[in-house]
């Protein structure tokens, strides 16, 4: 078992590092140098062992999760998460992030969404400072009135790259509904604002499908599109989105995702008539 390994590896290298400083006074000035030092010194060797024991406790307080996450057993890291969760009412964001990963791996939405409706009733700030996270099955749902009633209400609260995304999936639930205009209106807000990237793109695209379905130029949406991939070429585009997909809520986006790479470095398709 690596974590066993890597765990009593740990301890002998911090005891044999501790014993060194311990000695090497005897080995350069003598023993008797070493008890005058240690005599006045005692607390370094006390503080050692708090430190010590102190990691050892947190580390036995976690094994089980850590058991469970290099075995990837999920059932075992959600039972954990949901005990620190609702019985404890341990609520970092770490608890947090880590029971809505385990409940996407194992295609749970609906735990996503009981959690969800737990915060709301006994932690909202929590839930705020979560929403991109819990509009997760709300996302997957593909129902576009659902998903602007949960994005509606984050829109103005979260700030920064969060509520970009937020607005971004507002309007992608507007367009949904074929709510064209309005969603129009959030996604020419973000194009006029974010630098070229994934974000960027995702909003293009959707200003592109907005541009054919409204019977327009779609000119000012190809000058966007001609910056970003003047501004990344394939390979760092596959780069970017590859380092993006380390969050669920642009992991869930895959499939757009490929479209979107698609549209912007066929080279069989002209700008003017993406």
């Amino acid at each position: 078992m690596k974590l066993k390994a890597i765990f009593i590896i740990f301890n002998v290298l911090v005891v044999l590092s501790f014993l060194f400083v311990f000695f090497m006074p005897a080995f350069f000035l003598g023993w008797d140098y070493t008890s005058v030092f240690w005599s006045s010194n005692w607390y370094l060797a006390g503080l050692f062992v708090v430190v010590l024991v102190v990691l050892n406790l947190y580390f036995g307080s976690n094994w089980r999760l850590f058991s469970a996450l290099e075995d990837e057993d999920w059932d075992a890291v959600i039972s954990v998460m949901e005990t620190r969760i609702y019985k404890k009412n341990r609520l970092p964001q770490g608890n947090i992030r880590l029971a809505v990963n385990a409940y996407v791996v194992t295609s749970r939405s609906e735990k996503v969404r009981e959690l969800e409706r737990y915060l709301r009733e006994h932690r909202p700030a929590v839930l705020q400072r979560n929403a991109l996270l819990f509009g997760i099955p709300h996302l997957l749902s593909n129902d576009g009135a659902e998903m602007a009633d949960y994005y509606a209400e984050f829109v103005d609260v979260r700030s920064g790259e969060e509520n970009d995304w937020i607005r971004w999936s507002y309007a992608f639930s507007l367009m949904l509904q074929q709510k064209l205009d309005e969603a129009q209106e959030v996604l020419n807000d973000l194009v006029s604002r974010l630098k070229p990237g994934v974000l960027l793109a995702l909003s293009a695209y959707l200003l592109d499908a907005y541009s054919r379905s409204a019977d327009g130029s779609g000119e000012a949406v190809a000058e966007v599109k001609r910056s970003i991939t003047g501004a990344m070429s394939h390979r760092e585009w596959n780069k970017k989105v590859e380092h993006a997909r380390g969050e669920l809520h642009v992991l869930v986006l895959s499939k757009l995702l490929r479209d979107v790479e698609q549209w912007l470095y066929d080279d069989g398709r002209a700008d003017g008539a993406s």
